[in-house]
């Protein structure tokens, strides 16, 4: 499970472009006044202090993502 990068606690978002997990809590709001309809209130907080915009409608959303995982072994190696 993913976490949060301040808090620890269970991430919401993963940002693309910086690979930045957080939480609802500590994303940067994108607009602070009432509900008028935006699909994403959120922005990446990193993402947002480089003077670049990274919202989370185009974020991953990390309750339902899975890592990929590599398995390793070794191979034997016959006639030697």
């Amino acid at each position: 499970m993913e976490v949060c990068h301040k808090c620890g606690n269970p991430a919401d978002y993963i940002c693309p472009h910086c690979a930045t997990k957080s939480c609802r809590i500590h994303m940067a709001l994108r607009y602070l006044g009432p509900y008028r309809g935006f699909k994403s209130r959120y922005m990446c907080p990193k993402c947002w202090k480089t003077k670049q915009v990274m919202l989370n409608q185009n974020m991953i959303n990390a309750r339902r993502y899975k890592p990929k995982k590599y398995v390793f072994y070794k191979v034997p190696i016959i006639g030697r």
